[in-house]
């Protein structure tokens, strides 16, 4: 396993990324962790591998294309999970019951 790799500005092991990205009642009981643009893919070309440890494939930008907004970049860490409640406000309705992101309040400026 490799000891360590850069992700953002911070090292962060590669052994730690892939702790974070294990779910105990959904990931296998095997995780492989190919070198960086490395692929286990054998048809095409792919760009991306979603669940690898490295920083091209846990970068996931999120975009609004929404009439009346005008275009924001939040420069704060932001998470997929925060797209549930920020749509649910725009829309002026309560988020989904299961949602636990936070609603992202700089696209509303």
């Amino acid at each position: 396993m490799v000891s360590g790799a850069t992700c953002s500005t911070v090292m962060i092991p590669v052994s730690a990324r892939t702790v974070n990205n294990h779910h105990s009642t959904r990931s296998g009981d095997i995780y492989v962790s190919q070198a960086p643009y490395w692929f286990l893919f054998d048809k095409g070309l792919v760009a991306a591998m979603h669940g690898s440890p490295w920083r091209y494939d846990t970068h996931v930008p999120i975009v609004f294309n929404v009439p009346g907004l005008s275009p924001q970049t939040v420069t704060r860490r932001v998470h997929p999970v925060d797209v549930a409640p920020t749509i649910a406000a725009f829309l002026g309705i309560s988020p989904p019951g299961a949602a636990e992101g936070s609603v992202l309040m700089e696209i509303f400026n």
